[in-house]
């Protein structure tokens, strides 16, 4: 996984590439430190380059939503495709994320 940020006023982007599994785990939890380090109200993780993600690392975006909780802020998991989106219908994504498809 590689991931760049970008931080603008109250938003925390983090635009993520490749593969989320859990290898990633390390750079991933950093990458979460990052965004609460931040206090954004609104953190975005853009999903749209993210060819493949598996249950760890399903796992680890719901460790961030939980983080992310705990400060009051939002979460919002922007453009999943192919098989990221179809891992997000099954494991019914939907109904714990706000996801931004646009």
């Amino acid at each position: 996984m590689e991931y760049q940020v970008d931080v603008k006023e109250d938003v925390f982007e983090a635009k993520l590439s490749e593969k989320i599994t859990f290898s990633d785990l390390d750079g991933f939890r950093e990458m979460v430190k990052r965004m609460v380090a931040s206090h954004s109200e609104n953190n975005i993780v853009d999903l749209s380059a993210v060819e493949f993600i598996d249950s760890a690392g399903l796992g680890m975006l719901l460790l961030a939503r939980d983080e992310i909780s705990k400060t009051s802020s939002n979460l919002t998991l922007r453009s999943p495709q192919g098989q990221v989106k179809r891992m997000f219908s099954v494991a019914r994504f939907d109904q714990m994320f706000e996801i931004d498809n646009s």
